[in-house]
């Protein structure tokens, strides 16, 4: 059996009623509600912070790195440059006349590590080679050394007895070298030695020579502590 016509229009306006109100609500919501994902003041303020932040100014550097920079910027010590007592004994041969003085240097100390405030030790042998007669006598009247350190000289030996130096025979002795003036980058032994040699085997009579030998000793620089 089919409703009345008056009840069909009736929840037919209903319907259209129902439609129209859930359609006017989506459109209200659409123009009454915003997105509001972040307000603006919010992002003002996030704006404002990165501004902020990259216009910071770079850092200055500290104190430390500061006095690092100086302590690179100091002068190095020069290096100790190398002696020829290094190796621990050298020998020098200086003209006497037609014969050769030999003198063997040498000592137990370490050169290398030598400053000028330490005390040092050497030793040394001398002895005469060549000449045309091998008889005739000679004799070291006086045998001097010096240290020499640039600003001082120091005597370190000056013996005046009278030795034979003829082979087979030899000249030795052992110096005792003080501590030098503060800077001193180096030291020279300065050797003397006087001889009578005889003019004629058996005459007795001499004539004198002056023989000159020196050694250089490098010193190594003391490190300052910081």
């Amino acid at each position: 059996m089919r409703p009345p016509a008056r009840t069909r229009r009736t929840a037919r306006s209903r319907t259209l009623l129902v439609g129209a109100v859930l359609a006017g609500t989506a459109a209200l919501s659409a123009c009454q509600f915003p997105d509001v994902s972040m307000s603006p003041s919010l992002a003002d303020r996030s704006t404002t912070a990165a501004r902020t932040t990259s216009a910071s100014p770079t850092a200055e550097p500290t104190p430390t790195a500061a006095v690092e920079a100086v302590q690179v910027a100091e002068p190095t010590v020069a290096p100790r440059p190398a002696g020829e007592l290094d190796p621990g004994s050298v020998t020098h041969v200086v003209a006497a006349g037609e014969r050769q003085l030999v003198v063997d240097w040498w000592t137990s100390g370490s050169p290398t590590t030598w400053t000028a405030a330490d005390e040092k030790s050497l030793q040394l042998s001398a002895h005469l080679e060549g000449g045309d007669d091998a008889d005739l006598e000679v004799l070291v009247t006086r045998f001097a050394a010096v240290l020499d350190d640039g600003t001082t000289r120091t005597s370190l030996a000056d013996d005046q007895g009278e030795f034979a130096l003829q082979a087979p025979y030899t000249y030795g002795t052992a110096l005792s070298l003080p501590a030098s003036a503060e800077g001193a980058t180096s030291v020279t032994v300065d050797l003397q030695f006087d001889l009578l040699v005889e003019t004629e085997p058996g005459s007795q009579r001499y004539f004198r020579q002056t023989v000159l030998d020196s050694l250089v000793l490098p010193l190594t620089a003391l490190q300052e502590t910081p």
